[in-house]
């Protein structure tokens, strides 16, 4: 095979299912952000006492990971309850997160679903990467509860855009936009924070794969109207692109 139909074969393979980036393990060096987000959540559990929300769960890998933290240290889990809004990823959420007696509930806040919980029934709300409705946070919320997000900032990976094209399709996911949200809604901010850093890509193969797994950076995206940009990628590897991610914690007077 050439590389163009490597590129265009990697790329038609690679379809997400629950949110597992192992293909590109050995291929793709992502920076982290200076806070711990799943350290914070952890933490959040170990002192939750009515009741957690794992939004966008995926197929419930972190969600996992964490409880199993738990487990090591012998803590009781509080009764966490998860949601997804793709199809696809519910029934893989829920065979990983059964025998962890959590429910997976299906809920997409873009699409203007409610949340089908009872208001005043959490104290923890975890959102990583996923949408949400700032008025249905707070109206889970217990007073005093927690809701903690990180999210990938609206005008992520500006580099793939101007190489491919492509409108940015949440350029109200900011950090400013979603503090103001979660005021309006009644909740206190306690932590507002961004962080830019970078993902480096081993070559062209690596990132036509990221793309097929994550197909909202690069709307509309195919190998060959790119065929040129793609082989003066490869020739001058590893690729970097900017990542931008932004945290906030805040909590229910």
């Amino acid at each position: 095979m050439t590389l163009l139909e490597r590129l265009m074969a990697a790329h038609a393979d690679a379809t997400m299912v629950g949110w597992d980036f192992s293909r590109l393990d050995g291929a793709l060096i992502s920076e982290s952000p200076w806070w711990d987000f799943e350290a914070d959540c952890l933490q959040s559990l170990r002192h939750s006492r009515i009741g957690a929300v794992d939004l966008g769960t995926g197929g419930g890998e972190r969600l996992s990971a964490l409880l199993d933290s738990l487990a090591r240290e012998s803590a009781r889990p509080p009764r966490i309850v998860a949601t997804e809004g793709w199809a696809p990823n519910v029934p893989e959420a829920r065979a990983r997160l059964a025998p962890r007696h959590v429910a997976v509930l299906p809920y997409d806040s873009e699409a203007g679903d409610p949340l089908d919980l009872p208001d005043q029934s959490q104290d923890l709300v975890m959102s990583r990467h996923e949408s949400y409705d700032p008025t249905e946070i707070a109206r889970i919320l217990v007073p005093g509860g927690r809701f903690l997000t990180q999210q990938v900032d609206g005008f992520d990976a500006p580099e793939i855009h101007e190489w491919f094209g492509g409108e940015y399709l949440y350029p109200d996911v900011t950090l400013e936009a979603h503090s103001q949200a979660l005021r309006d809604a009644g909740m206190r901010i306690d932590d507002a924070d961004r962080w830019e850093g970078s993902m480096q890509f081993l070559d062209a193969l690596a990132l036509v794969t990221y793309i097929g797994l994550v197909p909202w950076d690069a709307p509309g995206f195919a190998v060959p109207p790119h065929a040129e940009r793609l082989l003066e990628l490869n020739a001058a590897a590893p690729i970097v692109v900017t990542q931008r991610r932004f945290r906030i914690y805040a909590t229910k007077p």
